[in-house]
């Protein structure tokens, strides 16, 4: 989709090649030969490659690097232009300012202007031409500011300026400072705010917005601005021209013609040496992905799909998991947060856990009373079967009456609306992710009743521990594991047991995880005393 095509005598010519919202590797050595295609095909006077936000985080890869190995491959493309997504904020505040210092293109920061380092607000880049015509050429980059979409107070706590206004502001400064013919904006936010950008009054338009944060396609055309989004994961890029006349119009806004084209980087081959690349940094991934934490038993279904609309396995799994390991009475967990969308029929591993979980995110255990609970399970659940992140799943002692969504028992027992219960639970569902209104009205009441922040911990981290005691329960007695008899178990005697129990070669992370949850003396053995006290510790099946 596009204006009318340019006629043979043109102007200056500006090529993007736009991204965003890119969680893995994988596509970046096809993306790498898209932009080098367009760099040298039909050329056009200056070539951007840009990323509109969410990019160091999350993903497996990242929950081990904190981004390193993005931005390393992101400049072997080069990416030109990047900009701060909700998801940069994931990571340590001093990992991402590590992560920008890397970054060898421009990393623009117009509305978080206390990010240390310094972020430029804006860029002026100047488009040349052969015919001795150029035209100036605004950058910026806003992040929403909407603190829901935000663990925490954002990038070291620095305040999140509106992205619309800071837009607004900045741009009209490089048009009258600095002499731009037009604007650019790159952004991260919804796409309502986007439309809102484009269809406010401003005399010249912006041409072209560079969205992210969603992660479908989206092209569209609002008072003469063009609103472009691609697929996340550089699954598509969007190549935009923008192409100004060869003789700057008199009287009237030096504006350039706009063409718009989707393409998909599976139609181009994989850049050999950003491939070795990519391969170098996922190699850590791959050995942990193969870390069994969970054997499905034969007959058994473990499946996420569907988790935002429906009760899965998976997330009974996890709730019980997180019940048991955080010594509470039930738990609940939205929909939203469990991503992968997966069948699992032999096994769940370490890799597993990271697909479906891979937002780091505090769990704590809440006191809730029954008639709160019974209302937050109705209302996450009241778009089903349309999908919605906070529908909430539940563990395996707490019922759901369906139709009607009606929570009946908790812990084993029949629900009591005035009994208070023992919940564990994301603490930032009770301030709005994925707003699930009884949860934050509940803590609007009261905000001394919500466990305060830092008080709990990250759901993976009681997840494997919890998984890990699980599968070590399983592989059968103190004296049958300890073949060589010496009254204590190592780790090769303790990968034999995982080896007999999975019916696959163990890996050296799955011994590693399971000694550090059971080896409480870290002298990396396990004695009796370890057994013993591990075989106690609270862990209802379920």
């Amino acid at each position: 989709m596009s204006d009318p095509p340019v006629s043979a005598a043109r102007g200056p010519r500006l090529r993007i090649v736009a991204i965003n919202d890119v969680y893995s590797l994988e596509n970046l050595p096809r993306l790498r030969t898209l932009v080098q295609h367009h760099t040298e095909v039909d050329a056009a006077d200056l070539l951007l490659a840009t990323l509109a936000g969410d990019f160091v985080s999350p993903s497996m890869l990242s929950s081990l690097d904190f981004g390193h190995g993005m931005v390393d491959c992101l400049n072997a493309i080069p990416i030109t232009h990047v900009i701060f997504g909700n998801h940069e904020d994931d990571i340590p505040v001093a990992e991402l300012a590590q992560r920008t210092r890397e970054f060898r293109g421009t990393w623009l920061d117009t509305n978080v202007p206390g990010f240390e380092p310094p972020l430029p607000a804006s860029q002026v880049l100047v488009v040349p031409h052969a015919g001795g015509r150029s035209v100036r050429v605004g950058l910026l980059g806003v992040v929403m500011a909407d603190a829901t979409v935000y663990r925490r107070p954002p990038f070291g706590g620095h305040p999140v300026e509106e992205a619309n206004s800071a837009a607004l502001r900045e741009a009209s400064r490089l048009m009258r400072d600095e002499g731009c013919a037009c604007v650019i904006p790159l952004t991260h936010q919804p796409m309502p705010d986007d439309r809102a950008l484009a269809a406010l009054e401003r005399d010249p338009p912006f041409p072209v917005i560079l969205g992210g944060h969603e992660h479908v396609v989206f092209l569209e055309q609002i008072q003469g601005t063009w609103i472009v989004k691609a697929t996340a994961d550089a699954v598509h890029a969007m190549v935009v021209d923008l192409t100004w006349p060869a003789e700057a119009p008199v009287g009237a806004p030096d504006l350039p013609q706009v063409t718009v084209r989707l393409e998909a980087v599976r139609d181009y081959a994989e850049d050999p040496a950003l491939r070795v690349r990519v391969d170098g940094h996922m190699a850590a991934v791959r050995a942990l992905e193969a870390a069994t934490l969970f054997k499905v038993a034969p007959g058994e279904e473990l499946s996420s799909i569907g988790a935002r609309a429906r009760q899965t396995s998976v997330g009974r799994l996890f709730c019980s998991r997180l019940r048991d390991a955080l010594g509470a009475d039930g738990c609940v967990l939205n929909g939203g947060g469990i991503r992968a969308a997966r069948a699992y029929p032999r096994h769940f591993t370490y890799g597993d856990l990271e697909a479906e979980l891979p937002f780091d995110n505090e769990m704590v255990v809440a006191s809730l009373p029954g008639s709160l609970l019974r209302e937050a399970v109705a209302a996450s659940r009241a778009h089903a079967p349309a999908e919605s992140g906070g529908f909430l799943q539940v563990d395996s002692r707490m019922t759901v009456e369906e139709p009607g969504h009606v929570l009946t028992a908790v812990a084993g027992a029949p629900l009591v609306e005035d009994r208070v219960y023992r919940i564990a639970v994301m603490r930032e569902l009770f301030h709005g992710m994925d707003h699930i209104e009884p949860l934050v009205r509940f803590a609007a009441e009261g905000p001394a009743r919500i466990p305060p922040a830092g008080s709990g911990r990250e759901i993976k981290e009681v997840l494997v521990q919890a998984l890990c005691l699980s599968l070590w329960r399983n592989l059968g007695s103190f004296d049958a594991i300890d073949a060589d008899h010496d009254g204590s178990i190592s780790p090769g005697e303790l990968a034999a047991a995982v080896t007999r129990f999975t019916a696959e070669p163990a890996s050296d992370i799955t011994v590693e995880l399971v000694l550090k949850t059971v080896d409480r003396d870290h002298d990396h053995r396990i004695s009796r005393g370890d057994a013993e006290a591990a075989d106690v510790t609270p862990l209802r099946e379920g």
